[in-house]
């Protein structure tokens, strides 16, 4: 009893001696409330974080402080313990100040007539932070009443939480998240128990335990481990695991504050301004380092050709959310580095062909529909223009598939005067590709169709979605939570035969071949984009889990040394593609049944009529085959075909060259491999296949002739499947069944075998 009222006795002597002392000033600082200057404390700066809570980059408050905050919950409990034990044992129980605490600090500040000890608990640390005031008796009393108003206004989790998130430890670096970054280069939830104590010790005296100089960096240790003493002295830590944490000694060299994904911060704060408290992006800080290497790899191979520059963006395929963003190949002054190549205006080449076809099918074309791909000069306001393909030629009759899939320009500019500039215009800024109003239809004309128009990553990476998501537009997200907009583009027929066409490997091979980076485990609509005097390089792609886009260049716009999007960025998606796929189908799950093959006129992409001798087969809306036409390219029987008149000159141009009427076919003569002048060598006769469900069976189709042949016919149980150029290869998904693969040229004895897909 009689110590009871001792205890009484000092408390109140300690308030008593308070009250005397800071008399003067204790009205204005009692009326305070706390809470107000800490919600500002936490209302600016911040941090980013990628979508599994790894720090991107810190941002600077209104004071200067660099904060991560992050929620107790990610705070580990070695930590939380360790900084309990440290500074306010009876944190849990007490109602904002400490009894005993008090006791024990009215002896001494009465001994020394002065305050000399604070007995102050975590919540009046907290206001401190919040409320920076000399240690005087007037602030401890405002200390004192506002803990009481603190804690009624949070929980204790919701005080320890902004308490470990502002605590000062290294200079304007706050909270524990930030420190365990800056000495242990981790996340503050990983810190084991010998971290955690010394984090916790170095609160008392920042600059006295600081760990970076030999004199702090010892006295920091000697703290630790009385600390580490404490917490197995009351339990909160096993004998062994004491031991084992004294073993452990403390780094003595700061790690680099994080700056991850430079560029993708750099544009949120920007769009967004500064963070407030801790923002979740959609950034995989594994993949974006990844992808930061990739570029980095290929700079010697792109600078040898005249491209200083290399800019990629990784999209997640479903939701849209920007998982991966480098805006150059380094971030700093060097080569315009600082630059977004992500979010910049670049000419978009053969990259928007994909949209002006998908008009096409909205507007009732199909992918078998031929267009003339033949040269011819078009009257405009700035007088004639006369496009050109890639490859100074051009190609005929040739299918929309074909069209596309070989990025011919004189065909898709042909295409483009069908629909009509203003219609695809306006397609472009509802797709959300063009988001500048200044250059109308009437300015951007017929070279529109071949990607005249500045276009920014971001926007063609959103826009480029619609194909693998049913036509459905969704905007790009940032952030985790952030609203997007979704709206349907073109319909889910359109979508899928558009998809259907950039994953054929066949639909490309008349001008690209089958490169290796266009080869993939499972269908990805590939497009790529050159724009005049190979200035700017593109490639974007899409399968079941990612869009990917990626630019080579100059950011000044000096030309580069013949790079394409295909040599410049292919090797570069290759790399891309290979750090994250599933082996899994998209074409299954986009078709749905709302397409279906049938027979066309291998040569006019028509119903094939009684006449025609070739077939083929191509992708229809369903109900819609039998609206085609009949084909009119063949009237008699026989192997001539019956051209329109625009085809003269470029005919008469193609005898001339190949010294061949190439419309002229006769009959395969076929006999088996043994005794043939063109050899199949892939596959081979009684070769048999095991169906795999995901995209029939890829085989692939190479045959070697005895002589240079121009193209060898390749036809799959009668109808023609593919033309290759040399080497004379393709790849053909296979169904189940028996196939009949005949290798033909003109000229030549063709080659037959037989194989069986189970």
């Amino acid at each position: 009893m009689k110590l009871k009222i001792f205890k009484i006795v000092l408390v109140f002597s300690f308030l008593l001696s308070i009250l005397w002392f800071g008399r003067e000033t204790i009205a204005e600082y009692v009326v305070d409330d706390p809470v107000l200057p800490i919600e500002e404390y936490f209302s600016s700066g911040g941090a980013y974080t990628d979508c599994n809570g790894k720090l991107l980059r810190s941002v600077a408050n209104i004071r200067g402080d660099y904060l991560f905050p992050v929620k107790l919950k990610n705070q580990s409990k070695e930590l939380i313990e360790a900084v309990i034990t440290a500074e306010d044992r009876n944190f849990r129980t007490h109602p904002g100040f400490d009894l005993g605490a008090i006791i024990r600090a009215a002896i001494q500040n009465l001994k020394n007539r002065r305050v000399v000890s604070g007995a102050s608990t975590i919540t009046q640390q907290l206001i401190r932070i919040a409320v920076p005031r000399e240690r005087t008796f007037a602030a401890k009393i405002a200390e004192f009443f506002g803990s009481i108003r603190i804690e009624a206004a949070y929980s204790k989790d919701e005080i320890l939480e902004k308490y470990l998130n502002s605590v000062c430890l290294f200079g304007n670096v706050r909270g524990t998240a930030m420190a365990a970054q800056l000495l242990f280069g981790k996340d503050s939830g990983m810190l084991n128990l010998a971290e955690s104590a010394a984090l916790a010790a170095a609160i008392q005296a920042p600059g006295r335990y600081n760990p970076f100089t030999l004199k702090g960096n010892l006295a920091l240790l000697a703290r630790r481990n009385r600390i580490l003493h404490d917490m197995l002295k009351l339990g909160k830590c096993s004998e062994s695991e004491y031991k084992n944490a004294l073993k452990e000694i403390i780094p003595t060299y700061k790690k680099k504050r994080a700056f991850n994904a430079p560029h993708f911060c750099d544009y949120l704060e920007k769009e967004q301004g500064k963070p407030v408290g801790t923002i979740e992006t959609t950034i995989d800080l594994n993949i974006q380092n990844k992808l930061a290497l990739i570029l980095k790899s290929h700079m010697p191979r792109l600078e040898r050709q005249g491209a200083t520059q290399a800019a990629a963006i990784i999209v997640d395929a479903k939701t849209a959310e920007v998982i991966a963003m480098c805006g150059s190949a380094e971030y700093g002054p060097i080569s315009g580095g600082f630059n977004n190549g992500t979010t910049s205006l670049r000419s978009g080449g053969s990259v928007l062909k994909p949209f002006l076809y998908a008009l096409a099918f909205e507007k009732g074309y199909f992918p078998s529909y031929t267009i003339s791909d033949t040269m011819q000069p078009f009257k405009t306001q700035r007088g004639d223009y006369l496009p050109e393909n890639s490859q100074q030629r051009d190609y005929g009759p040739v299918s929309i598939r074909l069209a596309l899939g070989n990025s011919l320009n004189v065909s898709a500019v042909k295409m483009l005067n069908q629909l009509g500039v203003s219609d695809f215009y306006n397609f472009l800024v509802e797709s959300e590709i063009l988001e500048y109003k200044d250059k109308g239809a009437e300015t951007l004309g017929l070279g529109l169709a071949i990607g005249n128009p500045e276009i920014k990553m971001t926007n063609l990476a959103q826009a480029f979605g619609i194909f693998g998501n049913g036509g459905v537009f969704k905007s790009l997200k940032f952030i985790k939570g952030q609203k997007q907009t979704v709206k349907e583009i073109i319909s889910k027929e359109s979508a899928y035969m558009i998809f259907d066409i950039l994953s054929d490997p066949s639909a490309r091979l008349l001008t690209f071949g089958n490169p290796s980076f266009f080869k993939t485990s499972v269908p990805t609509a590939i497009k790529t984009g050159t724009s005049t005097a190979y200035r700017d390089c593109w490639l974007v792609a899409h399968d079941q889990n990612f869009i990917a886009v990626v630019w080579a260049g100059n950011f000044n716009g000096k030309p580069t040394r013949g790079l394409t999007g295909a040599t410049a960025c292919g090797p570069i998606f290759r790399d891309i593609y290979n750090i994250k796929h599933e082996k899994k189908t998209l074409m299954g799950r986009l078709n749905k049944g709302l397409t279906e093959k049938r027979l066309v006129c291998a040569v006019s992409g028509l119903r094939p009529s009684a006449f025609c001798k070739l077939k083929s087969s191509d992708l229809f809306v369903r109900s819609e085959y039998e609206k085609i036409s009949e084909c009119h390219f063949h009237t008699i029987t026989g192997t001539y075909h019956t051209l329109n008149p625009e085809y003269a000159t470029w005919l008469e141009k193609r005898k001339k060259s190949i010294d061949a009427d190439p419309f002229k076919l006769e009959t395969p003569a076929v006999t088996d491999n043994s005794g043939a002048n063109i050899k199949i060598i892939s596959p081979h006769e009684g070769d048999r296949f095991v169906y795999s469900a995901y995209h029939g069976v890829p085989i692939n189709l190479r045959a070697i002739p005895s002589r240079a042949l121009s193209e060898i016919i390749w036809f799959v149980n009668g109808i023609e499947l593919e033309r290759t150029a040399p080497p004379y290869e393709t790849i053909w998904f296979a169904e189940k069944g028996t196939h009949v693969i005949t290798a033909y040229a003109e000229g030549a004895v063709a080659s037959q075998i037989t194989i069986v897909v189970e």
